[in-house]
């Protein structure tokens, strides 16, 4: 089932890219282009088809999975910013572009790289399975969730409230997927620090919130297909 919906995760992912290129070439909405590149390249980096011959050319010492770490924290940040700006959260968009939200960035960043270079990850391992057994690597894996985790939680409300509101109805299904991805996000950052953070299940509630968040941007567009008049 996780390796499915890892695929899955992929292909949408490629193709909202691909759907979002003419309007970045264009100069429209180009941080929403860029996300979905990267997520894809985090996606694709958590596939062991991909991971591994990728790391193997990195010298083999998982460098690529700092690579996946930072291309989700840069896709989080994208993504935050501007959900929190189409929603008009203003406190949303403060916590993230703020000084403390910049604040736990850098941190997270920091983390991971501290971690990554006090840890003995020789061999390539996709998602550092073969490494769990090393308490900076569990702390590697906690910064990678935390800012993930920080950012989702401040769209929560947000999509919340617009999937509960007066918007038409596709803008209120497309608020309500992001806020359940957003969520899982969230769960899933919990359950990273807990023993049952290497249940097989984690991985399919990982990608399930990527498919989830990237069906209510999806739905998004949609709608402003249907609506020209209205910001993409």
């Amino acid at each position: 089932m996780s390796s499915i919906l890892q695929w899955v995760a992929l292909a949408v992912c490629l193709g909202c890219t691909l759907w979002r290129f003419p309007a970045m070439v264009r100069g429209r909405n180009r941080g929403l282009f860029w996300a979905f590149a990267m997520m894809s390249i985090s996606i694709g980096l958590s596939i062991p088809a991909i991971y591994l011959p990728v790391d193997g050319a990195l010298g083999g010492v998982n460098l690529a999975n700092v690579v996946l770490r930072l291309s989700l924290f840069a896709v989080f940040f994208l993504l935050a910013s501007k959900i929190s700006a189409a929603y008009n959260s203003s406190l949303g968009r403060t916590l993230i572009r703020g000084p403390l939200g910049i604040s736990v960035l850098v941190a997270c960043s920091a983390g991971i790289w501290v971690t990554y270079f006090v840890s003995d990850l020789h061999g390539s391992s996709a998602g550092l399975v073969g490494f769990f057994d090393q308490t900076s690597v569990n702390v590697y894996m906690w910064f990678g969730k935390l800012y993930l985790a920080y950012a989702a939680a401040t769209l929560v409300v947000p999509t919340w409230r617009a999937a509960f509101s007066s918007r038409p109805a596709m803008d209120r299904a497309a608020a309500l997927s992001m806020c359940a991805g957003f969520i899982l996000v969230c769960t899933t950052a919990v359950v990273q620090m807990t023993p049952w953070h290497q249940l097989a299940i984690m991985t399919d509630l990982s990608f399930a919130a990527i498919l989830l968040v990237a069906a209510g941007l999806i739905l998004v567009w949609v709608s402003f297909l249907r609506n020209p008049l209205k910001q993409p």
